[in-house]
């Protein structure tokens, strides 16, 4: 589960290659040019006194579609021309430049902001993190460069030669991370199953709390998890890594009411390892419980006992890869707690895999990558106790076939049929070819990415699960994949995953 997901990451949330093409913005032709301003002197005696970049959460991860820069002084109206951006190393294509607000967002007067808007995409993001190969995670780049140049820079009526470079890494402005006000850690000391002995753990998180439901009915709290390259010391870096912000905006927030109030509460858990990780500080197999089990508990206790306005009874679980994998684990192990389900691409295993007497896995390094290079024992790890203990909890899987990380055939297809057959009514399962997306023109990702349709709200289909429960085919298991919703069936009176969210209650 790790060198391919590597390798995508490295493509998506790296900085992108190739250069772009400038665009000319016209000004007033009585307009003056000042002398041009030095790289080393704009922002301190030019008509620039600050540069930042605007960081926005897309599906394929964070993106820089816009500098903002901060004039001397306010000004009524701005254009350029001949203007050539380049962000970390990539040279950008110019869409707009307008007066816009601090934050970023288009200004209706004057301001002394002024906003550069470029061209972003999956191939040319802009995007601000990097992947540390070391501990295979995602993190913010030491130094994000940002080069301006405009031959015509026009303030009022007067234009000026802009030149300026400025390393803009600490100078961000997100409101997608900023939505997510209510930081906070839980610490608590448990014992470590892997080395005996007990350890102090900490959790982080970072909550998005409408204002608008504040003090009044009890409201429903969905919970994210994230996945392998998320884990650290920065919720920032989960909720831009996989879009954990679309959960906050307003088309998924629109599904979740609570008499007349509409919206959700959403908390995101950040672990600083792996939510796979049982007790060693490696990525684990799927086949093993977490180190975090009881703290992921302790920590949602703590936050909904925190939050009067948190309606117990819907509590909705879900993540993403690894924190697909700790979704079914928390729902193994507080099979009676949570309102509803909603793993995807998860990555706990159904097989069981063996073990050296150090309790590290058996590899066989010449069998291949991912799972495929573990031995298994021959026993069930999702095991038929297991089944009829959340058989009865409403569960939604998402996934693709084409996942190359967590093979559908080993983790969630066996397990989603081993559920249908045991009976359970309430649970769905929506099986896609592949991941295609929407925000950049084109872009099919690798099939892991599924949460991409979760996050663009566009499940709306289910498998079929007479199909499934009458399978014996260990390939395909009765599902016919299908890019339009996951599937071709409602999921019983719903038109989509949010929809049938907000319906659970305990």
């Amino acid at each position: 589960m790790n060198r391919k997901k590597l390798m995508a990451f490295l493509t998506a949330g790296c900085l992108a290659l190739g250069a772009t093409s400038m665009v000319s913005f016209a000004t007033e032709a009585d307009a003056t040019v000042p002398d041009a301003t030095t790289a080393e002197a704009s922002e301190e005696t030019g008509i620039i006194a600050g540069t930042s970049i605007f960081v926005q959460g897309y599906e394929w991860g964070p993106g820089v579609p816009k500098i903002v820069l901060e004039l001397q002084e306010e000004a009524s109206e701005v254009s350029a021309e001949g203007c050539k951006v380049v962000t970390a190393g990539t040279e950008r294509t110019v869409k707009d430049v307008y007066l816009c607000d601090e934050n970023g967002e288009k200004a209706e007067g004057a301001s002394k902001y002024v906003a550069v808007e470029m061209e972003t995409t999956y191939q040319v993001s802009g995007s601000p993190f990097t992947y540390d190969m070391s501990v295979m995670m995602n993190k913010w780049a030491e130094t994000y460069e940002v080069s301006v140049e405009c031959e015509n820079f026009t303030v009022d009526g007067t234009a000026y030669k802009i030149s300026l470079k400025k390393d803009c890494i600490e100078n961000r402005i997100c409101p997608d991370t900023e939505r997510f006000s209510n930081r906070d850690s839980f610490t608590g000391t448990y014992l470590n199953h892997f080395t005996g002995e007990e350890e102090e753990v900490t959790l982080r998180t970072a909550a998005y709390e409408p204002e608008d439901i504040a003090g009044g009915e009890k409201n429903p709290l969905v919970i994210w998890l994230h996945g392998q390259g998320e884990g650290g010391t920065d919720p920032d870096i989960e909720i831009l890594g996989n879009e954990v912000c679309a959960l906050a905006r307003e088309e998924i927030q629109s599904y979740f009411t609570a008499g007349e109030e509409v919206g959700s509460y959403v908390l995101a858990v950040q672990c600083e390892t792996y939510w796979m990780d049982e007790g060693d500080g490696t990525n684990g197999n799927g086949s093993g419980v977490s180190r975090y089990t009881e703290i992921l508990m302790d920590t949602i206790k703590d936050y909904v006992e925190a939050n009067p306005d948190v309606d117990p009874n819907r509590i909705y679980l879900g993540g993403c890869s690894n924190g697909g994998y700790m979704t079914v684990n928390m729902l193994v192990n507080y099979p009676d707690y949570f309102a509803a389900a909603y793993p995807i691409c998860e990555a706990y295993a159904f097989d069981e895999y063996a073990r050296n007497e150090d309790g590290t896995y058996k590899k066989n390094e010449e069998a291949g990558m991912g799972t495929s290079a573990f031995e298994l024992t021959g026993e069930r790890w999702m095991s038929e106790e297991k089944i009829e203990a959340i058989k009865d909890i409403p569960i939604w899987f998402v996934l693709s076939v084409d996942d190359p990380v967590v093979d559908p055939k080993a983790f969630a297809l066996p397990t989603y049929r081993a559920l249908v057959q045991a009976g359970s009514e309430n649970s769905w399962l929506s099986l896609y070819e592949s991941v295609v997306g929407t925000d950049s023109p084109d872009a099919t990702y690798m099939g892991h990415f599924s949460w991409v349709y979760v996050l663009n709200n566009q499940v709306t289909g289910v498998q079929d699960k007479e199909a499934i429960v009458a399978s014996t085919d260990n390939e395909t298991f009765g599902t016919t994949p299908t890019n339009e919703g996951g599937g071709t069936l409602p999921a019983g009176e719903y038109t989509n995953l949010f929809a049938w969210m907000n319906a659970q209650s305990k």
